[in-house]
């Protein structure tokens, strides 16, 4: 791989360290899945391919960052070429013809109800990086981006439903008939993921205006928060069964019960009482928790397979994210660890089988699963990218806050492991965590970095707090 998308070299000792064969291939090959701005395209910004030869995605692109984001130097961000296509009526389109490089006239209405992944995107992009210049920037298209949404994509009960393809709607098998999403079932309704979405829009903008001192729009954004929180737990939420669902034209429950719900809990609309409850039917081999975790559906629904074998709900690197960050959220940090250690020794396994990466999985068996429109998904950039963040964030517990210069290190591995060349607050950080010591003594950590910086070491809820100074440190945590 090119020095420019160079990335942190990880190694654990002993067997453990076959967890990070997809990360090795990730790097290896992410590279090569970006599409530059000229004969190829007419983008005006770098972006990643899409399962379709012809257009890219927002959804791709957001996801993507989280991963490119740890590169040393170089790309970090595949995001700009929707920013830079904001649309003088004030959205962020969710899909760009590589022809054109805007909206096809045909997507045009679609593009109005994109997934607001975007935001999330920068702010961790920010958290790592640090640009404030950037964040600014991308927060005065973003704020437009959500005031347009306030005005034109929220029902009268204050929800909000979407287009099948900037949601990723077939994944969660919600709508379907014949293996296909049914527009008619799907555009009167209200979902579950794309009002706690538009939630997650609204707060992470909301901590960006407080980062860049703007506290009058950060309260705009923070009262939109609430107001669609209380309409999802009021409308959205049963009691009875725990988890969040879909409503149908008519205001009523729709009973599928799938990972959809798990956006209430990353985006601060779940409760504590409610996602305590989620937590544990994650945790339910009856429900999310698979030999491949999670199952986008649950495995008491009757139609868990279709006839033909195939699962209705795959296991995916994306909504994996979702799960593992919102555990995190919750402060389930060994929950999350254990289920991305399981996803990627699973992944693992297939790598070495076949070569290549896979987007989704059988939840239940080592194989592949076909995506909604009948590719593979091999080796594609999200995918890679995904395998990036999950090692470095759901594996080796890294956690920055970049507004605050703060790394936060949540030790989950008992081996002894490193981390070298990592790119935090402009500089480099190399970190080795000594082996576990089953005695419940402190655990040796040792730092060498050319950048101050505090790093908060946090096992449990219990945190500590060292400030680092250039040069290299011993901390018993």
């Amino acid at each position: 791989m090119s020095k420019q998308h160079a990335f942190p070299i990880l190694q654990i000792d002993g067997e453990r360290d076959a967890l990070l064969a997809p990360y090795r291939h990730a790097v290896a090959h992410l590279g090569n899945a970006i599409i530059q701005p000229g004969d190829e395209s007419a983008l005006k910004a770098p972006t990643v391919r899409g399962s379709e030869q012809a257009r890219v995605t927002l959804w791709d692109a957001a996801f993507a960052t989280l991963g490119l984001r740890w590169a040393t130097e170089g790309l970090n961000s595949v995001t700009d070429a929707f920013l830079a296509a904001f649309d003088a009526s004030g959205y962020v389109p969710a899909s760009l013809d590589l022809a054109t490089g805007g909206v096809s006239p045909a997507d045009r209405d679609l593009a109005r109800v994109a997934a607001p992944l975007a935001a999330m995107a920068e702010w961790e992009l920010f958290k790592l990086r640090g640009n404030r210049e950037r964040l600014e920037h991308a927060f005065d298209l973003l704020k437009t981006d959500f005031d347009y949404r306030e005005h034109h994509a929220r029902r009268r009960s204050g929800l909000v439903s979407g287009a099948a393809g900037p949601y990723c709607l077939h994944a969660t098998g919600r709508f379907m008939l014949g293996g296909r999403v049914v527009p008619s079932l799907a555009s009167g309704a209200s979902w579950i993921d794309a009002s706690c979405m538009y939630a997650l829009n609204a707060r992470v903008l909301a901590e960006v205006a407080r980062t860049l001192d703007r506290k009058e729009e950060a309260g705009e954004l923070e009262w939109a928060l609430r107001d669609v929180a209380a309409k999802v737990n009021a409308r959205m939420w049963n009691e009875d069964d725990g988890w969040y669902y879909d409503l149908d034209e008519h205001g009523e429950p729709l009973p599928m019960k799938t990972l959809a719900g798990v956006w209430a809990i990353l985006s601060g609309v779940a409760p504590r009482s409610s996602s305590d409850r989620m937590v544990r039917r994650l945790s339910d081999p009856t429900q999310f928790e698979r030999a491949h975790p999670w199952c986008t559906v649950a495995a008491s629904e009757g139609d868990y397979r279709r006839r033909d074998g195939l699962p209705v709900g795959v296991a995916r690197a994306d909504f994996n994210y979702v799960v593992c960050e919102a555990l995190a959220a919750a402060h389930h940090y060994a929950a999350a660890f254990k289920g991305i250690e399981l996803h990627l020794r699973r992944a693992g396994k297939v790598l070495a089988e076949v070569g290549e990466l896979y987007l989704a999985y059988d939840p239940d068996r080592d194989t592949p699963a076909p995506l909604g429109d009948g590719s593979s998904g091999a080796d594609s950039p999200v995918a890679l990218a995904l395998a990036i963040q999950n090692t470095l964030g759901g594996l080796f517990g890294l956690r920055p806050h970049g507004q605050r210069a703060e790394l936060e290190l949540v030790p989950q591995i008992e081996e002894r492991h490193t981390i070298e060349n990592l790119a935090f607050a402009y500089g480099l950080i190399n970190i080795e965590v000594g082996q576990a010591d089953k005695s419940g003594a402190r655990r040796r950590l040792d730092v060498m970095c050319d950048v101050p910086f505090k790093l908060r070491v946090r096992t449990g809820d219990k945190a500590t707090v060292h400030e680092i100074q250039p040069g290299l440190h011993t901390i018993h945590a």
